[in-house]
């Protein structure tokens, strides 16, 4: 089914575009997950002030996948104001009579070939997972040219990436062989395949940062070890210590503060990698939007 964003209406897309900032000025937006009760809602769910997705597809001419794409890479904007940005910018970049529904076979080929390059730029990466997300590239190809492959297509490359990814011993090989498993899937037919491919992505983006910062799994099990001793040593048995905000995080930094400053260190690394990787995810699905 051929789709007509807005219904060729730019007065439509305006219109969606202001519920949007009326509904965020009046502290009604709360990025996250789908939701529209009255008091609180998604982005999604300011814009159609309801959540039935049946509406962004009737009213508004949008594919579902982008409604579920927008709320969660909006959830993962670091304020309000920045989901809001985000939400206009989609809202903005997309043409009034245009279908963009092919848009979710573009951003997915996008995103496994920039995981597929940086992950080659740090390891050596096995034939077999560039043949299967090349194979999958392809399928997803077909159906920007308007082709619908068959299920019975997507369903073997699919199992293949994930009889795969159960072999191999390194993350960053595994993430990029998740992204290519949770790809493999009908676009057409699945409206949560485009955003939980750019969530696994996302994780794909942090190995990639600990494979450049040179953290390894030796060091994330110092830190589990010494947190588990904090935890054994200090709380386990003294309640009222809990009582009073103590935490094997706070002991870790008292009694092992070389292993402390390396966890915080760690987590900053994993928040700046999330955040690029959400930053490009938001780049790539705006720009294919504006393709469209």
């Amino acid at each position: 089914m051929s789709l007509n964003a807005y219904q060729s209406n730019p007065a439509l897309r305006d219109a969606a575009i202001e519920r949007l900032r009326r509904n965020a000025a009046e502290g009604r937006l709360a990025p996250g997950p789908l939701k529209w009760d009255g008091a609180k809602g998604s982005v999604v769910g300011c814009v159609l002030e309801s959540d039935d997705l049946a509406q962004w597809e009737h009213a508004l001419g949008l594919p579902q996948w982008l409604a579920t794409t927008a709320d969660g890479i909006a959830a993962a904007q670091e304020s309000v104001d920045a989901a809001l940005a985000f939400g206009v910018d989609v809202l903005g970049a997309i043409r009034p009579g245009a279908d963009v529904s092919p848009a979710a076979s573009a951003v997915i080929v996008s995103v496994l070939a920039d995981a597929g390059d940086f992950i080659g730029k740090l390891t050596d990466v096995p034939a077999e997972l560039v043949d299967l997300s090349a194979q999958v590239q392809a399928l997803h190809r077909r159906v920007l040219e308007g082709d619908k492959p068959a299920p019975a297509e997507w369903r073997p490359v699919r199992r293949a990436a994930t009889a795969l990814t159960d072999t191999l011993a390194s993350d960053l090989l595994k993430s990029l062989a998740t992204c290519v498993e949770t790809a493999a899937w009908d676009p057409t037919t699945s409206k949560a395949v485009v955003f939980d491919t750019l969530r696994v992505y996302s994780k794909a983006a942090v190995h990639k940062a600990d494979a450049e910062s040179g953290f390894t799994a030796a060091d994330d099990a110092k830190i589990r070890e010494h947190l588990k001793l904090m935890w054994d040593t200090h709380l386990a048995h003294q309640p009222e210590l809990q009582k009073q905000n103590i935490t094997v995080f706070s002991l870790l930094e008292e009694h092992h503060p070389d292993v402390s400053a390396k966890l915080k260190w760690k987590m900053q690394l994993d928040r700046d990698a999330y955040a690029y990787a959400n930053r490009r995810a938001a780049e790539v699905l705006v720009a294919q939007l504006q393709r469209a």
